[in-house]
């Protein structure tokens, strides 16, 4: 078995609300115009979204049928721009997902991480 192979749905979430914390660490609160000249930070950030995204493509249906609250290929969209079209990346979207959009994200990520964690019946 790979060590991607070992990964459980619980490590992927994990990983992916860990990094969407960080991505609100390294640059929430920071609008497109700032962010888009304060290259760090925006680095910083996209590389989170490009883990949370990451992870979460890797989650089972089963899982993802859990919580249809979460907005599983908008995010995996997202990171997919950011890797394979980088020059495409909207920094007001950007903006937007770490004002908006991280906070609901991590509550539905604390959610299912607890469902998922709950000995099946």
């Amino acid at each position: 078995m790979s060590p991607e192979e070992s990964r459980t749905d619980l490590d992927r979430l994990q990983d992916a609300r860990d990094y969407a914390l960080s991505t609100w660490n390294d640059a929430g609160g920071i609008d497109a115009e700032v962010l888009a000249g304060a290259r760090q930070p925006l680095h910083a950030a996209l590389s989170d979204l490009v883990v949370v995204g990451e992870a979460l493509n890797k989650v089972s249906a089963e899982a993802k049928t859990a919580a249809p609250d979460i907005p599983w290929q908008a995010i995996v969209g997202l990171r997919n721009v950011t890797v394979h079209s980088y020059w495409q990346i909207d920094l007001e979207l950007v903006a937007d997902v770490l004002a908006n959009r991280i906070d609901p994200l991590v509550a539905s990520l604390d959610r299912l991480i607890t469902l998922v964690q709950r000995p099946s019946p």
